[in-house]
């Protein structure tokens, strides 16, 4: 039996379980309701702003449920190699890129191809980057999950340009299909792993 371990086998094992509780499933479907409203009024900035409320809420039930029953582990960059690095510099770079591009696209007066690719198709465009998006959370994180949520939201954004409902409705579906599903996982979750107790207290 070989005495070494298996890193990248740990950290995938334990990422997993991290993440088996669907507290991150619960926040998505809680900013696409949000975002989903908030399509509907004039007020569409505020969809911004509970941003700021959802993230620290994330934290919040990982302390409350999900620490309390696995704990938590830490890796060092080195033991979970560069690849997540790679991958997330790589999608912050795609969309600095598209961003630059619309920019330039939209002063000029005679508009490049692109321009018109990226504004005719948007539903297209923005489902396919979420889709993206979601698909490497689920190689870099080990949520195979994620790839079904990813084929499911580039259905209902990329749909949402040539369905006929208004697109807060596409927002407020995904947004539903998120947390239904993250509360289903949260509840068989804590009903797998009960709290420890240390000289009769929960701990």
């Amino acid at each position: 039996m070989s005495g070494n371990i298996d890193l990248k086998e740990l950290q995938r094992k334990a990422m997993s379980s991290f993440h088996e509780d669907g507290v991150i499933d619960i926040m998505i479907g809680l900013l696409g309701l949000i975002w989903g409203f908030s399509a509907f009024t004039d007020d569409s900035y505020m969809g911004v702003i509970w941003v700021g409320v959802v993230i620290p809420s994330y934290w919040w039930l990982k302390r409350k449920y999900t620490i309390p029953r696995i704990g938590m582990v830490r890796f060092s960059p080195r033991a979970g190699g560069n690849f997540p690095r790679i991958l997330a510099t790589g999608l912050v770079g795609a969309a600095v890129a598209v961003g630059i591009a619309l920019w330039w696209g939209s002063t000029e007066a005679s508009k490049p191809f692109f321009y018109y690719l990226i504004t005719d198709y948007w539903g297209i465009m923005m489902g396919l980057c979420a889709a993206v998006t979601g698909a490497v959370y689920a190689r870099v994180e080990n949520i195979p999950r994620f790839y079904a949520y990813s084929a499911l939201t580039l259905t209902l954004i990329g749909s949402a340009q040539y369905s006929g409902l208004p697109f807060g409705v596409h927002l407020l579906a995904l947004g539903a299909a998120f947390l239904g599903y993250g509360g289903y996982l949260l509840h068989r979750f804590t009903s797998k792993y009960p709290v420890q107790a240390v000289d009769g207290q929960d701990v």
